[in-house]
């Protein structure tokens, strides 16, 4: 899912670049071709201007502009164009011209007062003259310049933005009588450039939106490949980290296994070399030195020879009955039968043993208890090597007891017994192979609870070790059998 969605922000990403990149190269290009529209349209709207008010500016007569001017000193002396025959005769050739070049402004002549300094207009391409009224929104250029002409770009007054040009009309001594002047208002340039914006801008936008969908379509396969790379990628190194976790935790288990192997060889050899030592030490002694010892030490060695005999065998024994329960080869024979018989059973034939050794056999049993569900071989062995234990540890006048009862769909058997309890920070450990006790007797294979817990492994069920008030208890359970 990390993936997806890291594929998914990537391809958000470049979406968003790419929105971005033509957003800016759009609108770099709009306000250039916007301001560059204007400048052109500015240009050549004055190179007209200029052009229309020069050609005029040749063609009015200064004089008679002078003479109208001094005979008519006041504002709207001249109210009509048939009033003053000069004034109707400049009308006319400011009015064709301004139909012939198709203007929408007035053109018009301005005399500027040096003394006062202002601007008055005379004749206008008008029929109704606008006689010696004061021009108020005159611009600064037109003023300063006025006897040599110019072209005013883009300016601004109360009616709006206007483009002017203006040439000097002047008398026949060279003197300059008036100006003329042809103005253009640039807002309609204004309103037709955003106009082309917006149609551009239209424009662009439609491109960009089928390049988008071009480009989503190019993408999308391309970026799905790489998400499903990614994720073969990821599931490829969780799978290596899996078998890295796998191949530590094999070689954790090699090495604990390792260790245990050597602790565990060392171990079998210390107990078979011990009673191996002492029988060829006393039958070597009863060879050698048969004629140098009586006949009662030759019978002592001699049975020293046999009871460690014994407990080889009895080692041999379980280390062969260990290893075959560790192999995974034993196949339970599950039958239902009676614990409590079973149990009666090894306490009769413990009986003998517990009176030699002053200890006490006692039964703490619950009456009408089902039978349990197991191998009764096994079972019996499990009961055999708990019984050993017990007795083992007991101590002189001590006792064991057998404890059976039912707790739901189990029966659980407790053995128990007094003498010096195991330390509380062994219990979790007692059922381990060669499991080391401070009070453990010589003639102890150690391996009796190991074979007691690979059993109850094979069944599936529970065996444990408890100390309560100085007395070692081992426990395990075994499912109450029901009739079908």
């Amino acid at each position: 899912m990390t993936d997806i969605f890291s594929s998914k922000s990537r391809l958000r990403r470049v979406m968003m670049t790419v929105v971005a990149a033509f957003i800016l190269l759009v609108s770099y290009f709009i306000i250039w071709s916007y301001f560059n529209s204007l400048k052109e349209a500015e240009n050549a709207s004055l190179m007209r201007l200029g052009g229309i008010a020069n050609t005029l500016a040749l063609q009015i007569d200064g004089d008679a502009h002078q003479k109208m001017m001094a005979e008519n000193p006041k504002m709207d002396d001249i109210t009509a164009t048939e009033q003053d025959s000069n004034y109707r005769k400049i009308n006319g050739l400011l009015h064709r011209n301004f139909e012939a070049n198709m203007l929408k402004t007035p053109i018009y002549t301005i005399v500027f007062d040096s003394l006062s300094k202002t601007c008055v207009f005379g004749v206008t391409s008008s029929q109704m003259p606008y006689f010696r009224h004061v021009y108020h929104s005159a611009p600064a250029e037109l003023i300063e310049k006025h006897t040599a002409g110019a072209m005013i770009p883009r300016y601004e007054d109360e009616f709006g933005m206007w483009l002017s040009a203006f040439a000097s009309v002047k008398n026949r001594r060279g003197e300059v009588v008036a100006v003329v002047q042809a103005d253009q208002k640039f807002d309609e340039f204004l309103q037709a450039a955003r106009g082309n914006i917006l149609k551009n801008l239209a424009v662009s936008l439609l491109v960009f939106a089928v390049l988008l969908v071009v480009l989503i379509r190019v993408l999308q396969p391309i970026l799905k490949k790489e998400r499903l790379d990614m994720e073969a990628l990821a599931a490829a190194n969780d799978e290596n980290q899996k078998i890295g976790e796998q191949l530590k935790t094999s070689l954790e288990k090699l090495t604990t296994l390792d260790i245990f192997r050597k602790e565990m060889i060392a171990n079998l050899s210390h107990d078979l070399r011990t009673p191996m030592s002492s029988i060829l030490g006393y039958l070597e002694t009863v060879l050698t030195k048969k004629n140098q010892i009586s006949e009662k030490e030759e019978m002592r060695f001699l049975n020293v020879a046999l009871s460690e005999s014994k407990r080889l065998n009895r080692l041999v024994s379980d280390l062969f009955e260990l290893s075959k329960l560790e192999s995974g080869q034993i196949e339970l024979a599950r039958q239902p039968f009676s614990i409590v018989e079973l149990a009666q059973d090894t306490m009769q034939k413990y009986q003998l043993t517990a009176e030699a050794k002053h200890v006490q056999l006692m039964t703490e049993i619950s009456e009408n208890l089902p039978f349990v569900l197991a191998d009764i071989q096994w079972i019996d062995r499990v009961l055999q090597n708990l019984m050993d234990n017990a007795l083992r540890f007991a101590g002189e006048g001590g006792f064991v007891m057998f404890t059976i009862f039912q707790d739901g769909e189990k029966l659980h058997f407790k053995v128990c017994n007094s003498g010096e309890p195991i330390a509380e920070e062994h219990l979790s450990t007692v059922f381990d192979r060669y499991f080391k006790s401070k009070n453990r007797r010589t003639d102890s294979t150690g391996l009796g609870l190991a074979i007691v817990k690979k059993i109850m492994d094979l069944h599936g069920e529970q065996v444990w070790a408890e100390v309560k008030n100085e007395v070692t208890t081992f426990r395990f359970t075994l499912p109450v059998y029901f009739l079908p």
